[in-house]
């Protein structure tokens, strides 16, 4: 899915895990500080795109810095709660967020490809 980074928008997307499920997710565009950083509040969601209020929402800073032949990128997650933050890890976000970060060499390339 494309992402519009602009502050006030609304992003929709799912990830597909080694098992074929797909949980939904939105990320609502806070801030944007183009090149340098972006900021989302981010949850869980159903199938039809509706967070999931009972989980929650969290926020992810997005802060991209340039280094040597490249740009590191750092992602600071933060949670209402540690109750909020292991329920989040119980449900495995971690290993998906490992999942997702591994495919961004892979999804730059495509869109080098396509320019």
């Amino acid at each position: 899915m494309r992402h519009e980074l602009v502050p006030g928008s609304r992003s929709r997307y799912y990830m597909t895990g080694p098992d074929g499920e797909r949980p939904h997710g939105v990320w609502d565009v806070v801030a944007v500080d183009e090149p340098r950083s972006f900021q989302v509040a981010d949850a869980f969601a159903d199938e039809q795109w509706q967070p999931d209020e009972e989980i929650g929402w969290g926020r992810m800073d997005f802060l991209l810095e340039p280094v040597d032949g490249g740009t590191r990128l750092r992602v600071v997650s933060t949670y209402r709660s540690v109750e909020q933050l292991q329920q989040l890890l119980d449900m495995g976000m971690e290993e998906g967020l490992k999942q997702a970060m591994g495919q961004i060499d892979g999804i730059l390339a495509e869109d080098a490809a396509a320019v």
